[in-house]
């Protein structure tokens, strides 16, 4: 029997093997991928950020993360062109314009459990904001499929704990019909059409510049993924499976005000910190692991795979008063922030 028989009965269970449908929006580089070139002041150049290529790289971790963890996978694209960018796609149905029905089609006909689709947001507006959104069919409260909300409530629960971010805003689950004011029945073309328990996360707002600079870290995008394995994880009632966790943070300079004009939160008006080392320590003062910040403004560090117990971060060229000790217990993400 699938889970999705299964679902007739409200029924997860833990033995049986969930199949998970991932699709990492947009793709092609194309006019509908936002496009945003910015002036990156660590890289010292124009550096053109596409949602695509992030929306990939989280989908791309999230199949390999989902995988290792026991679970089926399909997903939508694997590549980053034209043809990959399936929402272009129009069915005709009785008469009508499908736009996004082979996604829908693609979900449908490969046997998944739920459906995830992987984005960032953008006001599109002068005003930024930054925190994750998760997108349902229907009226919030009322899915149009029986536990997307619940999909959407337990990843929101993890992305929302992400401590490398800064949020503007609580975290916020919506049926797409009260979120977007189109009218009954038009929402997302995504979810339209979708009978499976089905969600789109905006995991961030890549206009928020201080976030579009971690988007382009390949580390952070990850780590959004492993969030949202976490929250799959609940749903599926596969919680405490995983033993071992990360510690995930960013090196900012206090006394250097980032440049970006516009919005900035927290500790996002600090300067990141770029190309510097961040060591990793067990308890006994023994290096595990390390990792030197990318030059693209973020200062985003993570070390995965941890056993669980007691660690020191420090920074041999830019000596801290004393390490910083992080304790790492199984399946919780840690945090740490590093600020001179």
């Amino acid at each position: 029997m699938t889970m999705s028989a299964l679902w007739a009965g409200n029924v997860k269970e833990a033995a049986i093997r969930p199949r998970v449908f991932v699709n990492p929006g947009h793709g092609g580089h194309d006019s509908n991928d936002r496009p945003c070139p910015f002036a990156n002041d660590a890289a010292g150049k124009t550096v053109e950020y596409y949602e695509s290529n992030s929306n990939l790289a989280k989908g791309d971790a999230l199949c390999e993360i989902l995988r290792h963890k026991g679970y089926d996978v399909v997903t939508s694209r694997v590549k980053n062109t034209t043809a990959d960018d399936l929402p272009l796609f129009q069915f005709l149905w009785g008469g009508a314009t499908l736009p996004l029905y082979e996604i829908v089609a693609l979900a449908a006909n490969s046997g998944a459990d739920i459906f995830v689709a992987l984005h960032s947001n953008a006001t599109g507006v002068a005003k930024r904001m930054n925190f994750p959104l998760a997108l349902y069919r229907g009226y919030t409260g009322s899915p149009k499929s029986v536990g997307s909300d619940e999909l959407s409530a337990a990843i929101l629960k993890y992305v929302r704990d992400n401590k490398m971010a800064q949020w503007s805003a609580p975290e916020r689950a919506a049926g797409d019909y009260t979120f977007y004011n189109w009218g009954y029945g038009v929402g997302l073309g995504v979810l339209r059409y979708n009978k499976l328990p089905a969600m789109l996360l905006e995991g961030s707002f890549h206009d928020y510049i201080p976030e579009r600079c971690r988007l382009l870290n390949a580390d952070y995008c990850w780590h959004e993924a492993w969030e949202v394995s976490q929250g799959i994880d609940d749903y599926f009632k596969r919680g405490g499976r995983y033993k071992k966790s990360l510690i995930a943070g960013v090196v900012a300079d206090s006394g250097k005000k980032r440049s970006y004009s516009g919005a900035k939160f927290g500790r996002d008006e600090y300067q990141p910190v770029s190309g510097i080392e961040v060591v990793l320590k067990d308890y006994k003062g023994k290096k595990v692991a390390s990792y030197t910040t990318d030059r693209l403004d973020n200062g985003v560090f993570i070390f995965r795979n941890l056993d669980p117990g007691i660690y020191h971060l420090e920074v041999p060229s830019w000596p801290l008063p004393e390490p910083i000790e992080v304790i790492v217990q199984a399946g919780i993400n840690s945090y740490a922030e590093i600020i001179y």
